[in-house]
């Protein structure tokens, strides 16, 4: 059975230095996210599987962030050491990042 799966992409502002590729954040909330920017996927034409892409800037990604964030500050999921690492991980790449590429691809999950 296919199932849908999200990383993103993180493209610096500066020549040199490096890109990052990481899981879509846990504390982003999917169904918001895709609400909200939905409108611009664009279809990578994979005749099997269903698989897309969306582009957004450095500081609406950065802005998409601070709003999940904040959002998930009550949340017990917020307090974990992972996640606030992760969290301030990703905080802390956003700031140096032009563009956030999101990839929204369909994979077999072996459940059929």
């Amino acid at each position: 059975m296919p199932a849908l799966r999200e990383r993103i992409y993180i493209c610096p502002r500066k020549n040199g230095q490096p890109a990052w590729i990481l899981d879509f954040p846990l504390w982003w909330d999917r169904r918001e996210f895709f609400e909200k920017f939905g409108d611009r996927r664009i279809d990578t034409g994979n005749p099997f599987y269903v698989d897309y892409g969306l582009l957004l800037t450095g500081s609406e990604a950065k802005d998409w962030d601070k709003y999940c964030t904040e959002a998930l500050s009550g949340d017990s999921l917020s307090r974990k050491p992972h996640i606030v690492e992760a969290m301030d991980r990703l905080e802390s790449i956003l700031k140096a990042a032009s563009w956030v590429i999101v990839e929204s691809f369909e994979w077999e999950s072996g459940l059929d």
